[in-house]
């Protein structure tokens, strides 16, 4: 079975001229570029049993050089996310929420980021 994390990247590289990385980007990346993490999973139970049921969370980061573009990439990926239900690379997305959107400059190494953290509805298989 596929890890959501690996059907959401597959499904947003073309989009994001695969500038898409887990957790951190690389050193001297091209830029804008996006780096995402897994920040929660629950799973839903039964008195029983695992229903399979799952809400996962995932948070996207936009890094540019200006905040246009920071926010322009982030824009590409609300639009390819924001209400998804469907087939994901073979996972079945039962729907896909926009939770909450961050802004800032890190003066550290002057680059603004854009964060959207999406949380995913579906059934493990």
């Amino acid at each position: 079975m596929m890890r959501l994390e690996e059907a959401v990247s597959g499904y947003l590289q073309p989009k994001l001229n695969n500038a898409l990385y887990p957790f951190l980007l690389p050193q001297k990346c091209a830029l804008p570029a996006v780096a995402y993490f897994p920040v929660s999973v629950e799973r839903l139970h039964s008195l029983t049993a695992d229903t399979g049921f799952v809400k996962q969370r995932l948070q996207f980061s936009s890094f540019a050089k200006s905040y246009k573009q920071a926010a322009e990439t982030a824009k590409t990926i609300q639009r390819a996310l924001q209400n998804f239900s469907g087939e994901m690379n073979g996972l079945t997305i039962g729907s896909v929420l926009l939770l909450d959107e961050v802004s800032d400059y890190e003066a550290d190494t002057g680059l603004y980021v854009v964060s959207l953290e999406f949380e995913f509805q579906f059934e493990e298989g």
